[in-house]
């Protein structure tokens, strides 16, 4: 999935001492420019060696600092990083490893401006770029979005671009303006630390998908190539399938490198699921012609004995990762099963230190999204004519059961606006909004 390009051997060799100890299992392929130091040598070199079908990192220390000018004329899956030595080598290798990961957050967290659209290059000064690893881009599209905007800043802002960094803070842009800093916390209130004024543009989805057509494009050709070339050693193809963003799509790109007949997509029902993800998955499923079984969980009926799962508490996790597994060995109790997730860096540290490929016991895990945002994983839906699942359209970041305790106070106070009329007459719905509630209140306090 990765190509790393340095300068000269000597150079390659740390970068390899660095592999070997942070990223063992990643299969990083590491090139050295032979030694070049004059641009045009540079250049020639790259572009005979720059793989269509990989990210490529070009590192550089301090003395080759000029070949950074560079990086405009390569594609976007081409990304130059300045390590601040003098040479690669000089460099400790956690220092290498930490390059490396900012390098694959610029990729995915950066953004220009172009007419009418949020365009997702990180490639001729974009009005967003940002090189932390734990930042993420994503559209807000849907009357959601909108609605908490409007009761927030006063404006309803449609199609905005939110940054999402460290603590719950969000930056929110209407166009290339940032309108809003907002504080999006686990529990408590949402809070507006910042405001400007901006027009409210008119941004449209086909504008978007029109518009990062050619970077959708480049992505979907990375990911289809990693995974072709990761089952040469497996019986069969599993998707995990939640209804989210991510898992949807990780299935179209199954489907796209394999075929319907190979891809079995496995959705778990924990009996508090929102009744309308389900419906998304069956309509989805249907247009897409892939096979699903349905697993379940038993999270309602535990509930009586464990009580509501909490963020120290999340006793839900482990049934439901039961019931995937007892379906999975169900369908296939012989030979070795590839399980295609959408596992995306940005989302945890924990996740962005996990190899593209790794193995639990018989499942050989896959993840093809490692270096997609959000927001492309958005517009990747839309580009393949996949509606949004209509969770995401109330304003909802995340999904999950309605009585997850990874809901966001934001979201918390969606399931009000949008969802009251639908929930309360779901089981142990009542009681999860009191011990919201209650929590708000002791957090306010």
């Amino acid at each position: 999935m990765y190509q790393l390009i340095v300068r000269a051997k000597k150079d390659s060799d740390a970068l390899k001492a660095m592999a070997r100890v942070f990223y063992p299992d990643w299969n990083l392929r590491i090139s050295t420019l032979k030694g070049a130091r004059g641009i045009n040598e540079v250049r020639k070199n790259l572009e005979d060696m720059v793989d269509e079908l990989l990210y490529n990192i070009i590192l550089v220390g301090r003395e080759d600092a000029k070949f950074l000018v560079l990086e405009d004329e390569f594609p976007e899956n081409v990304v130059f990083f300045m390590v601040d030595k003098k040479r690669i080598r000089n460099a400790r290798i956690i220092t290498l490893s930490r390059c490396f990961e900012r390098a694959r957050a610029i990729i995915r967290n950066s953004a220009q401006w172009q007419e009418n659209a949020y365009v997702f290059s990180h490639k001729d000064a974009p009005f967003v770029k940002y090189s932390i690893p734990a930042y993420d881009l994503f559209l807000g599209l849907g009357e959601g979005y909108e609605r908490m905007l409007e009761i927030l800043l006063g404006t309803g802002y449609k199609c905005t671009l939110f940054v999402r960094g460290f603590g719950g803070t969000h930056e929110t842009y209407c166009g290339p303006s940032l309108v809003a800093k907002i504080k999006i916390p686990d529990t408590g209130k949402v809070k507006v630390l910042s405001k400007e004024e901006a027009e409210c543009l008119e941004i449209k989805e086909e504008d978007l998908v029109s518009s990062n057509r050619d970077i959708v494009q480049m992505h979907e050709r990375i990911s289809l190539n990693f995974l072709k070339h990761s089952v040469q050693d497996v019986d069969h193809i599993v998707v995990p399938w939640s209804g989210g963003r991510d898992s949807t799509t990780a299935l179209i790109l199954s489907l796209k490198a394999f075929g319907s007949k190979h891809v079995t997509a496995v959705y778990v029902d924990t009996g508090v699921d929102f009744p309308s993800n389900i419906e998304y998955v069956k309509k989805v499923a249907a247009r897409l012609g892939v096979r699903v079984e349905y697993a379940y969980a038993p999270i309602k009926e535990s509930l009586p004995e464990k009580g509501l799962p909490t963020h120290n508490n999340r006793w839900c996790t482990i049934l439901k990762v039961n019931a995937l597994h007892e379906k999975i060995f169900e369908i296939y109790p012989e030979g070795k099963i590839a399980l295609v997730v959408g596992d995306r860096d940005a989302e945890s540290r924990p996740r962005s230190m996990r190899p593209p490929i790794r193995w639990e016991g018989r499942l050989k895990i896959l993840s093809p999204l490692k270096n997609w945002s959000t927001a492309l994983a958005q517009l990747y839906l839309l580009f393949n004519e996949i509606p949004l699942n209509p969770l995401y359209l109330k304003g909802f970041y995340r999904l999950g059961c309605y009585i997850c305790p990874a809901l966001r106070s934001w979201e918390v106070k969606l399931l009000k606006i949008f969802l009251m009329d639908d929930l309360q007459a779901l089981p142990y719905f009542k009681e999860f909004m009191r011990s919201r509630e209650a929590l708000e209140g002791e957090n306010r306090g």
